[in-house]
């Protein structure tokens, strides 16, 4: 359903409203590129569901802003560390290490740190942050006891009435329930507080990338290296069959945060691309899907927070925490903050933030791309 090219057949005043023929175009390219869409929306319906949100569009920050002033006042932005790290690590599957003698590698205590020194340094500039999460433990106060009578409706009871069996059937709905906590559950209250409490101008997530282990040797360092960063789109027919993301795609089509998502995607993925001088990723599937005339390091991807959160939302993910060049990079940083040692010049934590500065800068305080 993807349409090579339709952006030269329509007109200018067609991309710069939210009519039928704007909504062919997001949905053909960006939306729904890979899904028969048709068979699920209607634009002429759709364009009739305006719902403005109630943050500032880059250009009118610019505009508002005097230049005898910092250079990000009048911004406000909300910076997720993405994951929870600590105690939990390990439930994520964001905890690993190839040697014994390794530091153990946690993304979300490494992205915490990366949100913290950027917060530190766009307050500076002006901006208003708001840091969701502070330490590692989780915003949802529900706990993986609420969602036990979920998970055990999911799961297939044994055929066995074995002690073991019986034993193997209880530690599954336990950690499908530990996952809705601290995955789903966990989620949807980050975007829960952004929608209702923080109500920024922008929401940027902040992760750091893995590859798969190689099937032959799960601890074996992998050898390519890269960077992109994700904004909302690319939703499959399996996915526009379920009414609730249904309804978040028209929410997000027509609530004016997807212009800017790809102008601030594109902004720091150049900033990114900068910093690390890693090239872009690249997708062979469905799943994702570049946009035209943009960065080749910004993707649209039908993520669960990217989908819930109402306002111009990105997630960065540079390097690959598990390849040859990355992963000694992390390690030494590890170390030297393990022994309170004077951070290394390519520090790739201090990188990390500096670049997360700079993309912010370029969207905010510069000229529109």
């Amino acid at each position: 359903m993807k349409l090579p090219g339709l952006i030269s057949l329509l007109p200018v005043c067609c991309l710069a409203g939210a009519g039928e023929a704007t909504i062919v175009y997001q949905l053909a390219e960006r939306y729904a590129p890979y899904a028969d869409w048709a068979s699920w929306l209607d634009p002429a319906a759709t364009a009739e569901e305006a719902s403005p949100g109630w943050w500032q569009t880059p250009e009118a920050i610019r505009r508002g802003r005097s230049k005898a002033i910092r250079p990000l006042a009048g911004l406000h932005l909300a910076l997720e560390p993405g994951h929870i790290g600590g105690a939990w690590a390990e439930w994520e599957g964001r905890h690993f290490r190839i040697e014994a003698s390794d530091y153990w590698v946690r993304e979300g205590e490494l992205v915490l740190e990366v949100a913290q020194r950027a917060t530190a340094s766009l307050r500076r500039l002006g901006a208003q942050i708001d840091l969701l999460r502070k330490g590692c433990a989780p915003l949802n106060p529900k706990t993986f006891q609420d969602y036990w009578a979920a998970a055990q409706a999911e799961s297939t009871p044994p055929t066995e009435l074995s002690l073991k069996a019986q034993l193997a059937h209880a530690l599954a709905v336990r950690d499908r329930a530990m996952r809705k906590a601290i995955i789903t559950g966990e989620l949807a209250e980050r975007a829960r507080l952004v929608n209702e409490s923080i109500r920024p101008d922008a929401f940027i997530s902040i992760h750091i990338n893995a590859a798969p282990w190689p099937a032959a040797e799960r601890k074996q360092l992998v050898d390519s290296d890269h960077t992109h960063v994700l904004i909302f789109g690319s939703l499959l027919d399996e996915e526009l069959a379920t009414p609730e993301q249904r309804a978040r795609l028209v929410k997000k089509l027509m609530n004016g945060s997807g212009p800017i998502e790809s102008e601030l995607g594109e902004a720091m993925g150049e900033a990114l691309a900068e910093a690390t001088r890693l090239p872009a990723s690249n997708y062979s599937g469905n799943n994702a899907v570049r946009l035209e005339g943009r960065s080749d390091y910004l993707w649209a991807r039908n993520l669960m927070l990217l989908r819930l959160v109402d306002c111009p939302a990105v997630m960065l993910e540079p390097y690959i925490a598990n390849s040859q060049s990355t992963y000694p990079r992390i390690q030494e940083a590890l170390r030297a903050r393990a022994h309170h040692e004077p951070l290394p010049k390519d520090d790739i934590l201090n990188e990390y933030a500096d670049a997360i500065v700079a993309g912010v800068k370029r969207a905010y305080a510069g000229q529109p791309l």
